[in-house]
């Protein structure tokens, strides 16, 4: 990629340097467990042609990009034929400094030839929100609140990207989808088992091992969900403060 400062460098992850290179998120010792499992996701997932670049400035991890051809996302799409961005992050004060911009140009030159490059968005700061997007020329191709699909298409004959509609029995009590996706994932299943006998309610714990799997979940995110009676009320990290505090109006509204 042309245009980078001088001391800014991308750098993509490989197989030999995977596991060398330190990933931008989750390698704190708190999250030693999910970083691990992380890097064990990676490894699977370049054989699937997954890229993971990193942003650096000064040598210092500034940023990333995490994207996939669409056949091996792990979000709830179909999006053959597109280049999937599954995580565009730039850590805050390196924001406000084009950091953001740069990846997703590398990210769009690396697609070209393809149909385009598609992305599940939302209003929330977990997932990368629409305003990058939008300004590089996306559109939005389809809609699943509190989700939302958005694409920038290189062929405009290409069929456009989908949620898909997943209906599934629900399951009483609490359901976490969970998978090595992201560090930050990893005390999730014991916050919510834990959350689930002290409310005295089945918990069922289902980990996402493939993106077929994921991409056939009742939560468009694809790797993380939590269910309540069948109703998803969370698709980002939350502890147990904050799992119970969503579930108290639900459970006080709940049949005596």
């Amino acid at each position: 990629m042309t245009g980078l400062q001088a001391d800014v460098r991308l750098v993509t992850l490989t197989e030999e340097n995977l596991g060398k290179l330190r990933l931008l998120c989750g390698h704190s010792p708190a999250y030693r467990r999910g970083y691990d499992a992380k890097i064990g996701w990676l490894h699977a997932r370049l054989h699937e042609g997954m890229r993971y670049t990193l942003l650096q400035v000064h040598g210092h991890n500034a940023g990333m990009i995490e994207t996939v051809p669409g056949e091996h996302a792990w979000r709830g799409v179909e999006a053959q034929g597109y280049q999937f961005i599954h995580c565009l992050w730039v850590v805050g004060r390196n924001r406000k400094h084009g950091y953001g911009r740069q990846l997703l140009q590398d990210c769009l030159e690396h697609a070209w030839g393809t149909n385009g490059v598609a992305v599940v968005s939302s209003k929330t700061h977990w997932l990368p929100t629409r305003k990058i997007f939008i300004k590089h020329g996306f559109e939005l191709a389809d809609e699943l609140p509190p989700f939302e699909l958005l694409v920038k298409r290189f062929k405009p004959e290409a069929p456009l990207p989908r949620f898909k509609r997943i209906v599934r029995t629900p399951l009483p009590g609490l359901t976490l989808y969970h998978s090595d996706q992201c560090p930050y994932f990893q005390n999730l299943p014991a916050i919510v088992q834990q959350v689930g006998g002290q409310l005295g309610m089945p918990v069922t714990l289902v980990h996402v091992e493939n993106a077929e799997q994921a991409q056939n979940l009742p939560c468009p995110y694809g790797v993380l969900g939590i269910f309540y009676n069948g109703e998803l009320i969370e698709y980002r990290p939350v502890g147990t403060k904050k799992l119970l505090e969503i579930l108290e109006p639900k459970q006080a509204g709940r049949p005596g």
